[in-house]
């Protein structure tokens, strides 16, 4: 079916393909259009969708919607490259008050959503979330401040929210398809690349011809086809280079440490006085839904270390 070059690649009619072994079901993949000026992206997850799963039981239409909202977080911070992390928020009035996706540059995601009462099987985006809005959050390591942009919630889809702000805050034509089950998420993301006016003409023309092609696609294709078959079977006249793939995970950053240091927070006079009137404190990660227990002895412990930090000397603060 055809020849290995020395460069590693594997030559097909019309896809470039660069094989490494990864063995998981977790997986984001770029590709480039070599007769366009036109980048994508797919991403397919199983296992991290899973791990999400297991941790809270979301009414069906949370499941679409922050399934769909996994598979674009992955996607997006492929696109912005950066040493830190994108969060994806939807917040609002209606039933679903809150959604919330991380995904960082080490590759891992997490999710939680927060919800009030029965949701019908078939509601879509503006039933669970009204008038609602969606930000966009870059968190760069060393930065001062974080990025954001905010638009609010169009029609009944994440992707069609996503499309409307890429066209009023980057002005790249971008066309993104987003699909989850109870079994795994997939994503396919095409985004048209900056050209010059001498080749303007042409740009719009492939770009008019892929996103079409692009089109086609169904949820059943998204969510069942590799990528590789994907690609042959949407772009199988052009000619397509997919690059690497880069391995995903689920991943929390919640831990008995950094619960102790938000109780510090409080004060040691509240803290106590919840102790009072609760008999401890319970904190759970909304992420993944841990449950962390502090006792009168734990909370002493809290304060009583900060205080011997706050005396020694050779602390840096």
């Amino acid at each position: 079916m055809g020849r290995t070059l020395l460069s590693g690649l594997f030559y097909c009619p019309v896809i470039f393909i660069q094989w490494v072994l990864i063995v998981s079901s977790d997986l984001l993949q770029r590709f480039l259009f070599d007769n366009a000026a036109i980048r994508g992206e797919w991403v397919s997850l199983q296992e991290s969708w899973q791990e999400v799963l297991n941790r809270r039981d979301y009414p069906a239409p949370i499941r679409r919607a922050l399934g769909e909202m996994m598979g674009a977080a992955a996607l997006l911070t492929a696109t912005v490259k950066i040493d830190g992390r994108l969060v994806l928020q939807i917040r609002s009035q209606g039933p679903v008050s809150l959604m919330m996706v991380e995904c960082t540059s080490d590759n891992t995601l997490r999710a939680f959503a927060q919800w009030d009462g029965e949701l019908p099987e078939q509601a879509g985006l503006s039933s669970l979330t009204g008038e609602g809005t969606l930000a966009i959050t870059i968190e760069v390591a060393g930065a001062k401040n974080p990025y954001q942009g905010v638009v609010n919630v169009q029609g009944d889809s994440i992707a069609e929210t996503l499309e409307s702000y890429f066209e009023r805050s980057e002005q790249l034509a971008t066309r993104i398809w987003l699909c989850a089950n109870d079994h795994n998420v997939s994503g396919l993301f095409l985004q048209q690349l900056p050209s010059d006016e001498e080749g303007k003409e042409k740009a719009e023309e492939d770009w008019s011809r892929i996103s079409q092609l692009a089109a086609t696609i169904t949820d059943e294709e998204l969510l069942t086809l590799e990528v590789e078959t994907l690609l042959h079977r949407l772009f199988h006249e052009e000619e397509v280079r997919l690059f690497d793939p880069t391995a995903l995970a689920f991943a929390c950053t919640c831990s008995r440490e950094r619960v102790a240091e938000t109780i510090s927070m409080l004060g040691q006079e509240e803290a106590e006085d919840i102790i009072d009137a609760e008999g401890g404190i319970e904190v759970a990660c909304e992420f993944c839904n841990e449950h962390y227990h502090f006792d009168k002895v734990d909370v002493a412990e809290i304060f009583t270390d900060n205080i011997a930090s706050e005396g020694d000397p050779g602390t840096l603060h």
